[in-house]
């Protein structure tokens, strides 16, 4: 009889602890981490590797618009190309043979890194020589001109536009943005090109800045002629959905300096509720009032802009509403009744609820890998991530250990000490009485 029942505990001892470890281990999945570079197509990237066969999955939170969460088998996927930048949260749940399963995934967006043009230093403590000066072009209005420069020992440059009176310096990164028209290509290599140049440009000079650890040199300055057509302003192209929005009158006076602008409002991804407010600061070359006016549109598209009634301060608070609007801000200086051209922002995103950066979405369901998969499925020899670290191409994924999954694991650790401790007396115990009845 008493070795029946130390049989029952014993058995009873061990299915229990099979369902502590089933239970702490299996029901809970660490977190997935996913760094990426928005508008580079991150491959396939497994955010979730299992052992049991997904029956149904679905999310609760946001993933970055482009991207795409599918499933086969025992295994989730994140594929495709994001299109905006951030932190994005999904909650994501699943049904398996072998019951649920829960984790969180966090996906950063990144801006894409400037290439940055590089050479060997000549000497440690000597700025870059310069090898190669920009010359000076004369073209027609809307013609196309090129500018080379080079230089020795230097780890970054910058291409500069300097207007005739050295009082206005814009980048070619922005020149596209401050010039009526004009095209920009190449700001990133040691030839710039100029396509479309209006006649507002008649005058500036093309430079180029490089840079090293012991200072910046400058190339001579390339002036640009332009002959034919009519003085214009220094504005970009949209700048005709300007006219009229000031309500003061004013004539263009392209003698009188555009503003500059040295802080440009940024986007905002917000929740249902949330406000944020654009702000801009400017400053005129000259004595003049400035004016502002804000714009939006429903495309990241300066040609679609249109004024927005009575915004004409520094600062504009968008009105909430679900989707997604593009807003930037125009500024000029006005004196005597005349204004000058107009200097624009670039155009930024404010996304409210289900419409913003990322995919808002209560209850997102994921379906099979099979039915809309990536364009190439992964094979577990080849591009099938690892369990705890992937790095594709373009993004890099990281699998995080969360402080739950910790907690389980200590949780099924002691639960098994206890369990083993029992089994130890048990059998000790047992060991015992079977050398007293031996003795007897």
């Amino acid at each position: 009889m008493k070795n029946k029942k130390m049989k029952a505990l014993l058995s009873a001892a061990v299915v229990l602890c099979m369902m502590i470890s089933l239970f702490s281990l299996g029901a809970y999945a660490a977190n997935a981490n996913v760094s990426c570079t928005v508008n580079q197509d991150v491959g396939s990237v497994a955010v979730y590797k299992g052992t049991s066969n997904i029956q149904s999955c679905n999310y609760n939170g946001s993933i970055p618009n482009g991207l795409q969460l599918s499933y086969i088998g025992a295994d989730i996927y994140l594929a495709g190309t994001p299109t905006s930048t951030g932190t994005f949260t999904a909650d994501i749940n699943m049904q398996t043979d072998a019951g649920a399963v829960s984790f969180t995934l966090t996906v950063t967006v990144s801006e894409a890194s400037t290439p940055v043009q590089t050479a060997p230093p000549i000497q440690t403590n000597q700025k870059p020589v310069i090898t190669k000066n920009p010359t000076g072009e004369t073209v027609e209005v809307g013609g196309t001109a090129q500018f080379v420069a080079r230089a020795d020992g230097a780890t970054s440059f910058v291409w500069r536009i300097v207007s005739a009176d050295t009082t206005n310096t814009v980048t070619a990164n922005e020149a596209a943005w401050y010039f009526s028209g004009l095209q920009v290509s190449g700001q990133d290599t040691e030839r710039l090109t100029l396509s479309n140049i209006p006649k507002s440009m008649d005058g500036w000079a093309v430079e180029c800045k490089f840079t090293n650890a012991a200072g910046s040199s400058f190339t001579t300055g390339a002036i640009i002629t332009v002959t034919g057509g009519s003085t214009g302003g220094n504005n970009n192209s949209s700048s005709n959905n300007n006219s009229g929005t000031s309500g003061s009158g004013n004539t263009t006076n392209t003698d009188l300096k555009a503003p500059t602008i040295s802080t440009q409002p940024k986007g905002a991804q917000l929740s249902s509720g949330e406000t944020t407010t654009l702000s801009v600061t400017a400053s005129a070359p000259a004595t003049g009032t400035l004016t502002y006016q804000w714009y939006s549109s429903d495309t990241n598209n300066m040609s679609d802009i249109k004024a927005i009634d009575g915004a004409n301060s520094s600062t504009y608070t968008p009105a909430q509403s679900d989707g997604t609007k593009y807003y930037c801000v125009g500024v000029w200086t006005s004196k005597d009744g005349q204004k000058s051209t107009t200097t624009y922002s670039p155009l930024v995103e404010v996304s409210y609820g289900s419409g913003g950066s990322g995919t808002q979405n209560p209850d997102s369901s994921l379906a099979p890998l099979e039915s809309s998969a990536p364009s190439a499925s992964p094979s577990p020899s080849t591009s099938t991530p690892s369990p705890t670290t992937d790095q594709t191409d373009n993004g890099s994924y990281d699998r995080g250990n969360s402080s739950t999954l910790i907690f389980y694991i200590v949780v099924a650790g002691v639960a098994l000490l206890a369990v083993g401790g029992i089994l130890v007396y048990l059998i000790i115990v047992n060991y015992h009485k079977s050398r007293d009845d031996d003795d007897e």
